[in-house]
């Protein structure tokens, strides 16, 4: 059974939204019972709810945290996971949310990031069957005591780093939580990476060592260009396995994390994906990232004035290949599969989207 229809009929569809209807696209089925919809495949990345799926979060029209459940509701119908109160402001309508497996490390199931706007500390919330738990907010260096960091280049190397960067996350316009840009396993959970758009450049921070230290007080500075007019979409390792050997003849297979945005002057969907270098040692190699402009291009037409909010948790159709999601003025939610156009020479990798799931 596909993994979409389980979704819908388990209740569980979460965070992220996209998509147009389309004559002939497959509806989806909410007949489907519960029991038939689980399934067991070690860490699904993606999963807030623990119950093997992928799930997309809006608030609805009273500030409550909602999933989704299929491309007819909208926020208002879906489950509820977090009432309004819970949030960083009282009402979680404006405020950024992202997951993408955990910031604590050993958890089965993603937790939530959340920042509104101008706020000086990211909330990292604990996720039960039922929704939200408890919340710890913290600053940059990942404590939740105010400290200094410091920065390197994309290549390693120490930098002064900029004074819009700060101590804190206030001049963060997004966050996203990318997973691990060194490998991700579905049997053993891995600590997620975050990147964000600071001032106009894009950074990416590392997990920390214990649920004390969240993140650790070295960031890196991935590109110095304007990020501002795109937004940061978060698949998982979308771009398939990178196989490695480096001059000692040492060979690696990783899957490892892939940056998508929705350039918002073109509607274009592009991709960058984190590979290894095996001129360096095989480390990781963040050079695709340097220019927003040079992503490849994988979709195209998705207008911010026709899909405000754009996204991916990964894989929400069963077929192991991250998808991407819409929601439209009216609220509701569509989702285009990812297509993998080159199987043989670099299986996995999405190259482009099939035709969309429409209610």
């Amino acid at each position: 059974m596909p993994r979409l229809l389980a979704l819908i009929a388990s209740g569980t569809l979460g965070l992220g939204l996209l998509g147009i209807p389309a004559a002939g696209a497959t509806s989806f089925d909410a007949s489907l019972s519960p029991a038939a919809a689980f399934t067991t495949e070690g860490i699904v990345y993606g999963d807030l709810t623990n119950d093997g799926h992928p799930d997309i979060l809006l608030p609805d029209s009273v500030g409550n945290l909602r999933v989704i459940q299929n491309t007819t509701d909208t926020a208002d119908t879906g489950q509820l996971f977090g009432f309004a109160a819970s949030s960083p402001t009282g009402t979680w309508q404006g405020v950024q949310i992202t997951h993408h497996g955990s910031l604590r490390g050993g958890i089965g199931h993603d937790e939530l990031i959340a920042h509104s706007a101008g706020s000086p500390r990211l909330s990292l919330y604990r996720t039960w069957t039922t929704g939200l738990a408890d919340s710890t907010s913290f600053f940059l260096n990942g404590s939740t005591t105010q400290g200094a960091v410091t920065c390197l280049s994309a290549g390693g190397v120490t930098i002064t780093c900029p004074s819009e960067l700060g101590t804190d996350w206030s001049n963060a316009t997004q966050i996203l939580a990318i997973g691990s840009v060194n490998n991700e396993t579905t049997d053993t959970p891995a600590r997620t990476n975050l990147v964000a758009v600071i001032g106009t450049k894009l950074w990416l921070f590392s997990p920390g060592s214990n649920s004390v230290k969240l993140l650790a007080p070295t960031d890196t500075l991935l590109s110095a260009l304007d990020w501002s007019g795109y937004d940061l979409i978060g698949p998982g390792p979308a771009n398939g396995t990178t196989t490695c050997t480096n001059a000692a003849g040492t060979t690696t297979t990783t899957s490892q994390a892939t940056l998508w945005t929705r350039e918002r002057s073109t509607g274009r969907i592009l991709a960058y994906p984190i590979t290894r270098n095996p001129a360096n040692t095989c480390a990781i190699d963040y050079s695709a990232l340097a220019d927003p402009a040079q992503g490849a291009v994988i979709g195209n037409s998705i207008a911010p004035t026709a899909y405000p909010v754009v996204g991916s948790v990964g894989d929400l159709t069963g077929d192991g290949v991250p998808d991407l999601y819409g929601q439209n003025p009216a609220g509701q939610v569509t989702v285009w599969p990812g297509a993998v156009g080159d199987a043989t020479g670099h299986p996995g990798a999405v190259t482009g989207f099939e035709a969309p799931l429409a209610g």
